[in-house]
């Protein structure tokens, strides 16, 4: 396994721990670290494959500020650009969560927002994108998105 693919099951793992049980502030510690060997290996790294370039927008994806969600957005328009088109709904999570951090609403619906009775809500959404091409990105529609959120 490669070093980008070790830093992605990394990515992933803790991911998936934040959707569990770990905290905010923990998380964005662990995806510090993963950035920062990220940019060491990026600084190694001549070219990249269109599948190092999705792992690179996944990761700065997880930053949660803006810097890093338009690293983001740049890294899988270049994948996607080179024939990578696996995973098509993440550039409308890049700039979901690139406006909504901008505090302007969302396009496609993927940001949620965790309330502090536990449950989750839809961040606010500007309805301009259509169930049909949600669900091309492979997103649910919206009426599916909001009973999942009220389970």
């Amino acid at each position: 396994m490669n070093d980008f693919e070790k830093l992605y099951k990394k990515d992933q793992n803790y991911i998936n721990r934040l959707q569990k049980d770990q905290n905010n502030k923990k998380f964005l510690e662990s995806n510090k670290k993963i950035r920062e060997e990220l940019e060491e290996i990026l600084n190694k790294t001549k070219t990249l494959t269109p599948r190092q370039r999705f792992i690179c927008a996944m990761i700065y994806h997880h930053g949660f500020t803006i810097e890093y969600s338009k690293k983001a957005l740049k890294y899988i328009k270049e994948a996607q650009a080179e024939g990578y088109q696996r995973q098509e709904w993440l550039i409308a999570s890049i700039i979901d969560r690139l406006l909504q951090l901008e505090g302007k609403p969302q396009k496609y619906g993927t940001q949620i927002i965790k309330l502090k009775n536990g449950k989750y809500k839809q961040y606010k959404l500007d309805n301009s994108i259509s169930d049909e091409e949600r669900v091309k990105l492979g997103l649910p529609r919206l009426k599916e998105l909001k009973r999942d959120l009220e389970k």
